[in-house]
C-alpha cells in the first residue's frame, strides 16, 4: 500500500497557480467592461445629439410657423382696417383673435424649446466630462495591468515549475487516475479532509478511508472522485 505521501504542499501550488491564472484571466475581462462603459457613454452623447438635432428642426420650424402666423395677422390687420362692412369687421377681427391665440402657443413652444436644448447641452456637457473620467480610468487600469501582467506572467511559470516537482510526489500506479482529475477539475481535483469529510463534497470518510488519508495514502474520495490529504 502506498503511504506517506504529503499531498497539501501539491495542492497549495495547484491552487497558487489558479489564483495566477485567475487574475491574468480577470484583468482583460476589466478592461472590456470599462470599454463598454465607455461604449454606453458614447451611446448616449449620439442620443443626446440627435434628440438635440431633432428639437432644433422643431425650432426651425416653429419659427417659419410663427412668421407664416405674423404675416397672416398683419395681413388681416390690413383687410380689417379695410373692412366695408360690420359683418366682414367682424370676421377679420374673430380671425385675428383666433391668430393671435396660436401665435402665443407658438411662442410658448418656441421657448420651451429653446429651454429643452439649454437642457440637452447641459447634460452633453455632463456625458463628456464623464466620459473623459472612465476614458482617463479604464487608461491608467490597463497601463497597471500590463505591468501588474509582467509579474503575474512571472509568477505563473514558477508555480508551473513548482507543480511540476510537487507532482513527482503523486504514484506512478495513480498518476493516470490524478491527471484526468487535473484536466477537469484544475485545482479542485484535491481535496483535504476536514473533521472526517472530504472538503469538496462534504461527505464523511469511512473509519478505514479516514485511517488511509491520515496515514499518507493517496485516495480518492468515493463520493466525488477528488485525491483526499490529510492537511499538515
Amino acid at each position: 500500500m502506498l503511504s506517506n505521501v504529503d499531498l497539501s504542499g501539491l495542492h497549495r501550488v495547484h491552487l497558487a497557480l489558479k489564483d495566477v491564472r485567475d487574475q491574468l484571466a480577470r484583468g482583460p475581462r476589466l478592461v472590456k467592461a470599462r470599454d463598454n462603459q465607455l461604449a454606453q457613454s458614447d451611446a448616449d452623447k449620439a442620443a443626446k445629439e440627435g434628440e438635440l438635432k431633432q428639437t432644433r428642426l422643431l425650432i426651425d420650424r416653429k419659427n417659419l410657423d410663427l412668421k407664416t402666423s405674423e404675416a397672416k395677422l398683419k395681413d388681416l390687420d390690413r383687410k380689417l382696417n379695410e373692412a366695408s362692412s360690420n359683418v366682414e369687421f367682424d370676421i377679420f377681427k374673430r380671425q385675428i383673435a383666433a391668430d393671435q391665440v396660436s401665435s402665443s402657443v407658438l411662442q410658448d413652444e418656441i421657448l420651451e424649446l429653446l429651454d429643452k436644448v439649454d437642457r440637452l447641452q447641459k447634460e452633453l456637457g455632463e456625458i463628456a466630462e464623464r466620459r473623459a473620467k472612465l476614458q482617463a480610468d479604464r487608461d491608467q487600469f490597463a497601463q497597471e495591468l500590463e505591468a501588474k501582467s509582467v509579474i503575474l506572467h512571472q509568477q505563473e511559470l514558477e508555480h508551473a515549475v513548482s507543480l511540476t516537482t510537487e507532482e513527482k510526489v503523486i504514484p506512478e500506479s495513480i498518476r493516470a487516475h490524478y491527471r484526468r482529475l487535473v484536466d477537469a477539475y484544475g485545482a479542485d481535483s484535491l481535496a483535504a479532509i476536514d473533521n472526517g469529510m472530504c472538503s469538496n463534497c462534504h461527505v464523511s470518510l469511512t473509519p478505514q478511508l479516514r485511517v488511509q488519508v491520515e496515514g499518507g495514502t493517496p485516495t480518492f474520495c468515493s463520493s466525488c472522485d477528488r485525491l483526499m490529504y490529510s492537511p499538515k
